[in-house]
């Protein structure tokens, strides 16, 4: 399970990388977030700046913050992970099973939009967009981290139940 729980950790480590690539681009360049889809682009206002370096911190912040407190929540979920599988004190099944599925429900939905932005970016193009790329690789590393969660709660809750069927069929 810590080998499990490493892959996850590396593939926070990639979207942690890619989210903060993805915010540094924005700020650099917010006008050419705002062009090709829809009244706003991809960035949405919140409300109106009161200059244009606010309005670059204020809406690249805003839209991202989400996304970075999903990369913080599984961050803790994986030192979590790592207190269950080795300190029995915090061997709790049903709250890490409960804390992975939402740690994980969270992730999916980061990699949707981040697959959904990286085709926008690019329109299916494989360039140098550097913007796109950022995009793409944070979905990889989305996708990275959900399937070893799903690896890891299915291996965490089946030993609990396999120790469990064991010991209720030694009783009988």
């Amino acid at each position: 399970m810590a080998v499990v729980l490493f892959f996850v950790f590396a593939g926070w480590v990639v979207c942690l990388g890619a989210l903060g690539h993805v915010t540094n681009e924005c700020r650099e360049n917010t006008s050419e977030w705002k062009e090709g889809t829809g009244d706003e682009g991809i960035l949405f206002r919140w409300s109106e700046p009161k200059n244009e370096d606010d309005e670059r911190e204020y809406t690249c912040g805003i839209n991202f913050s989400l996304d970075w407190w999903i990369i913080a929540f599984q961050f803790f979920m994986i030192i979590f992970g790592y207190l269950g599988v080795f300190v029995e004190f915090f061997h709790t099944k049903s709250t890490m099973g409960d804390l992975f599925a939402i740690a994980t429900t969270l992730f999916t939905v980061f990699t949707s939009q981040y697959v959904r932005a990286g085709y926008m970016f690019s329109a299916g193009e494989h360039d140098d967009n550097t913007v796109a790329q950022g995009f793409k690789t944070a979905a990889a590393g989305g996708i990275v981290v959900c399937i070893c969660n799903y690896i890891f709660m299915f291996m965490f809750g089946s030993e609990e139940q396999s120790e469990g069927a064991a010991s209720a069929e030694n009783k009988a």
